[in-house]
């Protein structure tokens, strides 16, 4: 028997412990009266704009107050250009660009020649643009900008760091479900956009894998060019002095008059629609409500921001956090983008029993703000609000400088923020209503709750049809051979051989529990690291493991959809994948394939190797959870298990390797195990003692 120590999370509980540690995020309730003083005016700097011969454009700012440089360049390209097959593109040329080194140097190398310059270079591409950032002392600028210039000319994308940016966006889609504010935005993007849309649609394992370095060295010829690039430069220098350096530096680097299509259309049909995520594991809700948003460049922009702010924080918050004391956060965001519409949405995260409520009043506020004209104390405070926080983009001289090259990138005039700075100070009451009749949607608001259904005050059915996405992230297919009547009746025969060595069908299928306590060592970067370990299960869903680890006692308790993970630290959720895999890893005990034997699938595949040994390979198949059972030819003991399993690097073929038989009753199980993935070690375990069926006190594994 293997005892289900789900041996690679271990030490992934220990990480989730630090990043996921509860944060006591409090928020009070904003003064009546407020009194800011008259905005300074924004300076802008002297700046020269330029454009070299090979078609670079230049913006360039002197600044004497420390003796440093800076550079940020950013150029047309992003996701929405790449294959919807290969989407993952974009994001990983972006990172090998600078991580991959050049023909003259190692990524590695740059890395050490720039940190004893304390300077730093960075690229990377997103969802429709790319950047390049430099950092560095005056005193180095010259091999900092040849090493720049060497980066963006002369790339040659290391497969091996090809490699290492895969192994890390996997890690990325392994995780994207731990964080359910995360799932509520990304799936509310997808609504808006549409689930295909270039500017919604995320990465699968199955695009990452079907990515080459071919494409990636094809995306980089197709946009990076010196005529799509636009560069800030600004620090201690001279400008004559500093646009001398940069053509020399970019000798050579010849334009490709490469026409970059436009952006993709947006598309939006205001429709009123109810969406669930699913998150048993969870006591609270996340909410997002609305629609399509708009441009920078609407002429009801500056109105829209400061009808926005009443809404999301003089009205909304008030009646929801402070009045009814319903949330335990509120906000709101009127989205606007440069060339594409931002998305409009005002959310929420509440208690489960008070989710549709919350909802209603929602959207109560957003009609009472198309109904209700404003009053000057909420028109004054909010402006004053809105322009105290947004001047504080424009107290540098680089934020400056970057907001004018961005807003060249995007075609807008170089004095748009200036000019709407003073609109915003003209917005009235009227001006208020008016955009708030024109541009909100209550009865076409898109909704989406994430959370549990179960304990919500109403069912979410009562606001309309509910859409319930699925938000399982999908895993490859592993290919296998179709079942005959022939290979399940062999399997069949076979696992019936494996059940009688093991102790006899029956006695098997008697077990409901059992208490083991064993010592586990699991690999970690930083070696191996053993702690005890008592565990109490009660199959398939039950369990209490107590570890004794070098960091101090830890408790892991599992009751069918909740897991709890409690430490010194306090006490967290367990997260849903960590306990989805450890129920499914007890799923593959020979005790739960006893007792549910009528559910599995068995078929035999053939003979094989597994461990270096000769091995009978099985397929048992119980519902989505699929498992190969090495079986010995001789002694029908059981060699081990192998499945697919989600790792923090991605997706992994995990194997079980059992060793040392030991019989107790009747009953044999195995004292040792060994657990690999891809073929290196993760964990190994060995069993000190075992008690079988014991009574279990059942108030063990509550989970609030």
């Amino acid at each position: 028997m293997r005892i289900n120590n789900k041996l690679m999370s271990t030490g992934l509980i220990f990480i989730c412990l630090i990043l996921l540690s509860n944060l006591a995020l409090a928020q009070k309730s904003p003064k009546d009266k407020f009194d800011f003083p008259k905005l300074n005016e924004i300076k802008m700097p002297k700046v020269e704009q330029i454009t070299l011969k090979n078609g670079m454009q230049l913006f360039l700012v002197e600044d004497r107050d420390y003796p440093t440089i800076d550079m940020r360049a950013m150029l047309k390209a992003g996701a929405v250009y790449e294959p919807a097959d290969k989407i993952g593109l974009a994001s990983i040329t972006g990172q090998v660009w600078r991580t991959g080194g050049t023909k003259k140097i190692t990524g590695d190398e740059i890395d050490k020649k720039l940190e004893t310059m304390a300077a730093s270079i960075e690229t990377g591409i997103g969802s429709t643009s790319g950047f390049i950032s430099v950092s560095m002392l005056k005193e180095n600028l010259d091999e900092v900008l040849n090493i720049f210039a060497d980066i963006v000319i002369n790339p040659v994308f290391d497969d091996e760091k090809i490699e290492l940016a895969k192994i890390n966006t996997r890690s990325q889609i392994s995780r994207r479900n731990d964080q359910v504010g995360q799932i509520a935005n990304r799936e509310f993007n997808k609504l808006i956009y549409g689930a295909n849309s270039p500017y919604a649609r995320h990465t699968e394992y199955a695009t990452i894998d079907a990515i080459t370095r071919s494409d990636i060295v094809d995306f980089y010829k197709r946009f990076v060019a010196p005529d799509n690039l636009l560069m800030t430069v600004w620090g201690d220098f001279k400008t004559k002095d500093m646009i001398k350096k940069i053509e020399t530096a970019f000798t050579g680097w010849k334009p490709a008059k490469t026409e970059i299509p436009p952006l993709p259309e947006v598309k939006y049909d205001f429709q009123y629609t109810v969406n669930y995520v699913d998150k048993p594991d969870i006591d609270q809700s996340n909410i997002m409500l609305g629609h399509i948003g708009g441009l920078k460049n609407n002429p009801d922009y500056a109105a829209l921001q400061v009808m926005n702010r009443i809404l999301s924080w003089e009205r909304m918050f008030k009646k929801i956090r402070t009045d009814e004391g319903l949330a335990y956060s509120v906000w709101g965001v009127y989205g606007t983008n440069y060339q594409l519409p931002g998305v409009f949405s005002i959310g929420a995260q509440t208690k489960s029993q008070s989710t549709v409520y919350a909802i209603e009043l929602m959207i109560e506020e957003m009609k009472r703000m198309m109904q209700e004209p404003v009053s000057d104390e909420e028109l004054k405070k909010s402006k004053d609000q809105f322009l105290n926080s947004y001047v504080f983009e424009f107290d540098s001289k680089a934020k400056i400088v970057n907001r004018m090259m961005t807003l060249a990138f995007h075609g807008y005039p170089l004095d748009f923020n200036e000019k709407f700075i003073g609109q915003v100070e003209n917005v009235t009451k009227s001006d208020i209503q008016r955009v708030a009749q024109k541009y909100l949607k209550p009865e076409y608001v898109q909704i989406l709750v994430a959370g549990n259904q179960q304990n919500f005050d109403k069912p979410l059915s009562t606001l309309g049809e509910v859409n319930v996405i699925d938000i399982t992230i999908p895993m490859p297919t592993e290919e296998k051979p179709e079942a005959t009547s022939e290979s399940l009746e062999i399997g069949r025969g076979l696992l019936n051989k494996v059940f009688a060595v093991m102790g006899g069908f029956e006695k098997l299928k008697a077990i409901n529990n059992y208490q083991a306590k064993i010592v586990l060592t699991q690999v970690t970067p930083m070696g191996e690291m053993e702690m005890d370990a008592n565990i109490t299960l009660v199959l398939p869903d039950k369990m209490l493991m107590l570890l004794n680890t070098p960091q101090g006692e830890m408790t892991i308790i599992i009751n069918g959809n909740k897991g709890v993970l409690k430490s010194s630290m306090g006490s967290m959720p367990l997260p849903a994948n960590q306990r989805e895999s450890m129920i499914n890893n007890n799923k593959r005990e020979i005790f739960h394939i006893a007792r549910n034997l009528d559910q599995f699938s068995v078929q035999f595949i053939g003979e094989t190797t597994f461990a270096e040994s000769p091995a009978l390979d099985l397929l048992l198949t119980e519902n989505e959870n699929s498992f190969h059972l090495f079986v010995d030819p001789n002694t029908f003991l059981v060699l081990g298990i192998s499945f697919q399993e989600t790792m923090p690097t991605g997706p992994a073929l995990v194997e079980q390797l059992y060793f040392d038989y030991q019989s107790d009753d009747g009953i044999k199980w195995a004292a040792k195990t060994i657990g690999n993935a891809n073929g290196e070690k993760q964990s190994e375990s060995v069993v000190k003692e075992m008690t079988f069926n014991i009574s279990v006190d059942e108030t063990l594994f509550f989970v609030e």
